[in-house]
């Protein structure tokens, strides 16, 4: 076994499959994978995102020997600033206060080496120790950081994702990783073809049915309710449910009760939720999909699933350019925030958090 397969890195890594530029944070007491070695490392890196990355900068930040933060980009064009581009990355993880990071460039290595050389000189200018750095190309891989020609030669090793004993664990805790980015953007696509004539044709009959009943908050959550139980219990929404609940989510105050239930199950039902609210995403009328798109995205960066919900906000700006929810979630996003920094926004109990009294300082007379 060569050297750097017998490097370790022993992390306990959470089953988070996250990133946008990807950024994510390992989130909740969940599954978790070990990854010891750079193949353990190619293995499991798929199943964090969600797919397997291709022509990209993977950034995996470590706090305590446990996964904390991790990062996936787009290799930059021809031409584009190196160093700048770099120094990004190292302010963004110097902000999730790490302890150190493994780079990983998937693509040729003309494109990879440089920009990983780059953003190792930016990450230790932020205080940020690099603990591997591996160049990952049509099944071969090597470490820029061994300079042996017989563990790590030119041409790289060959490394199968498909066989790893981590990928094998991965599928098993329920994980996936699909074949590319396009691949997961497809999973939360809107409906195309005959199932767009039947979310068309279920909107119209829905807002018949709201002229002649608009019915009350309280039936509202009531749907709700029945919607998130037949999910739990297996069973499909009908076309006109689906319509039903993505008109229901355009009333602020049952989006708003849907959004804080996320909060609230976030230890028990946030699968549930999120296999409800992309139900209807996917196959609600596109023009009404904003709130339940933003609820999705919601609840895949409550996972830890950043390149998800960034994808799920894109759906939400599509159908609405100016919903402030969906504005907040891309702030979020944007600034690198994890989940753990944000506390729920509800109380376990599902009411509204009391806002703190505000102290007022009295002018002493003289």
């Amino acid at each position: 076994m060569s050297t750097a397969e017998n490097r370790e890195f022993p992390w306990v890594a959470a089953t988070a499959r996250l990133g946008c530029m990807t950024t994510a944070t390992s989130t909740l007491a969940q599954p978790r994978l070990r990854l010891r070695t750079p193949a353990d490392i190619l293995a499991g890196t798929p199943y964090l995102f969600g797919f397997h990355p291709s022509d990209s900068l993977v950034a995996l930040g470590v706090r305590d020997k446990r996964l904390r933060f991790h990062m996936r980009d787009d290799l930059p064009d021809p031409g584009e600033d190196l160093d700048t581009l770099a120094d990004g990355y190292g302010a963004l993880f110097a902000r999730q206060d790490v302890d150190h990071v493994v780079l990983i460039g998937y693509g040729p290595p003309e494109r990879v080496e440089t920009l990983i050389h780059a953003t190792t000189a930016a990450m230790r200018r932020h205080g940020i120790a690099v603990h591997e750095m591996l160049w990952a190309h049509e099944g071969r891989y090597r470490s820029l950081i061994c300079e042996s020609p017989y563990c790590c030669p030119t041409e790289g090793q060959p490394y199968d994702v498909e066989t790893s004993a981590v990928a094998a664990t991965a599928t098993l805790i329920g994980m996936v990783a699909l074949p590319d980015r396009a691949a997961l953007v497809a999973s939360l696509a809107a409906p195309t073809g005959p199932a767009l004539d039947a979310a068309e044709r279920a909107t119209r009959q829905t807002q018949t049915r709201l002229v002649h009943s608009p019915g009350t908050p309280a039936e509202g959550v009531a749907s709700i309710d029945a919607a998130l139980r037949r999910v739990r219990a297996g069973e499909g929404l009908t076309d006109e449910e689906v319509a039903w609940l993505a008109f229901l989510l355009h009333s602020l105050p049952l989006r708003d009760d849907a959004w804080l239930r996320i909060d609230r199950d976030l230890d028990t039902d946030l699968d549930l939720h999120d296999r409800l609210w992309t139900d209807v995403l996917r196959r609600c009328a596109p023009t009404f999909a904003a709130p339940a798109a933003m609820l999705v995205a919601y609840a895949s960066w409550r996972s830890g699933n950043g390149v998800r919900s960034r994808i799920a906000l894109d759906r939400a700006f599509d159908a609405d350019p100016g919903y402030r929810a969906a504005k907040l979630m891309a702030e979020i996003l944007d600034r690198g925030l994890s989940p753990q920094s944000l506390p729920p926004i509800g109380r376990r109990d599902g009411r509204r958090p009391t806002p703190p009294r505000r102290r007022t300082t009295r002018r002493r007379r003289r």
